[in-house]
């Protein structure tokens, strides 16, 4: 009688190891992954001023228009914007 439990207790034991092993995880969620987009983010001072002038912050930030800034010293009109860099 002892030697049947335990034959059984090993069967039980190698067949669940075995369904696991194989089966992979048992978990399974019924809820869809919801979609989070990032929010936008937030405006940038495209001028800083200081005592002595400011800077200018030209460009939007593409290939084609990088961001670069620009010193205006004080008590002088804003100049056109000069072209981007070269590359």
């Amino acid at each position: 009688m002892t030697r049947s439990i335990s034959r059984f207790v090993l069967l039980v034991g190698a067949g669940a190891l075995i369904s696991v092993g194989a089966g992979g995880c048992i978990y399974h969620s019924t809820e869809k992954e919801k979609v989070v987009t990032a929010p936008a983010p937030p405006t940038q001072d495209r001028v800083v001023t200081y005592p002595e002038g400011r800077w200018t912050l030209y460009g939007n930030g593409t290939t084609a228009s990088p961001h670069y800034w620009v010193w205006v010293p004080a008590g002088t009109t804003p100049p056109a914007p000069p072209p981007p860099p070269s590359r």
